[in-house]
């Protein structure tokens, strides 16, 4: 009986070792396949793009948008935008449960919206945004959501190509202390691609931004440039995580693979109208007078509710580490 019993324990536990190692091949095939969502959900900045991301049905109940689009019949989807940017301010300005309202994600915000304008083309190679007559319906927008005791629409008296390196600056103050913790995880389970090309890509606007600001200081991205302690530069990770030059390469974190709702030019490529009174946003006429904003934004499957509270800083991250670190220690058993 006793031998039964021990051949009985060898074969359990053979067993168990071997579906173990069955379960932690399977973690790491399905981990694989979702690399690009353990990316976007681990760096701060992309997680919050991707909230403000999300779409909203165009259900013609919002009358400024309705009103700002049948006016200014831009040569794009302005409509479509409208939606999704109302949507937005009021998630920021006015989240539910009588949470604080968060700086953060304001200035968020302001960085999605001047982002989004850029790379649905209704900016285009400006020298001053700030002369741009579609800022002023932005703001007719903003003014309208009561928001600017919460969050102010920031003006930015730059070119397109400076705000880029603002906004990208900016992410990155926001994601080094992640991409800092992502190196104590074994190689195989960095997402050493991604980590290495959104390194090497802000590294080269960094060193760009480093030699513009000295000694002049005086673009609007020099005081973000300040904040970044010299231990944290790109150039300290691209060494730490000894990238290869085939690891470095921008098309492993394009917006189509990153994000799940991308917000690209293609999406908004069909116009509101199909009428010929179509213009360019050079084009535009003067802005309409003050106009109060619709409450309702659609029976989007993303609603308010859920967009604010995640926008409240709620996100995959500390999940992704307790995941990350139970894998990690599999793999080293």
């Amino acid at each position: 009986m006793k031998k039964l019993f021990v051949l009985n324990n060898k074969f359990i536990s053979k067993n168990i070792k071997y579906m173990k190692k069955n379960i932690i091949i399977k973690i790491y095939v399905l981990r694989r396949k979702n690399i690009y969502s353990d990316f976007r959900n681990a760096l701060w900045s992309y997680t919050k793009y991707e909230i403000l991301n999300n779409p909203v049905e165009v259900n013609g109940e919002n009358l400024i948008c309705e009103d700002l689009s049948s006016k200014l019949r831009m040569h794009k989807s302005f409509k479509k935008f409208c939606y999704m940017l109302s949507k937005n301010i009021k998630s920021v300005c006015k989240p539910l449960g009588g949470i604080q309202i968060s700086e953060e994600n304001c200035e968020f915000l302001n960085y999605w919206l001047y982002d989004a304008l850029i790379k649905i083309k209704f900016l285009n190679d400006e020298t001053n945004i700030l002369e741009s007559p579609l800022i002023e319906y932005i703001s007719e927008l903003w003014n309208a959501s009561n928001c600017n005791n919460n969050c102010v629409f920031k003006k930015y008296s730059s070119s397109t190509k400076d705000l880029n390196i603002l906004k990208e600056l900016y992410d990155y103050s926001k994601n080094y202390s992640f991409i800092e913790s992502n190196q104590q995880f074994h190689k195989d389970v960095q997402c050493q691609n991604q980590y290495c090309s959104y390194i090497k890509k802000v590294n080269n606007v960094y060193e760009l931004a480093k030699s513009a600001c000295d000694p002049k200081n005086d673009k609007a991205y020099c005081q973000i440039l300040g904040t970044i302690p010299g231990d944290k530069i790109p150039q300290v990770f691209l060494d730490g995580y000894q990238c290869s030059n085939e690891e470095m390469n921008e098309d492993h974190i394009k917006d189509d693979k990153i994000f799940t709702n991308p917000l690209l030019a293609s999406a908004f490529e069909d116009p509101d109208y199909t009428s010929d009174g179509q213009h360019t946003v050079d084009s535009l006429p003067q802005p309409i007078g003050d106009q109060r904003q619709n409450s309702s934004e659609g029976s989007s499957s993303n609603s308010p509710v859920k967009v604010g509270l995640s926008l409240t800083g709620i996100s995959f991250f500390p999940l992704l580490l307790i995941y990350k670190v139970t894998l990690n220690a599999y793999l080293h058993k």
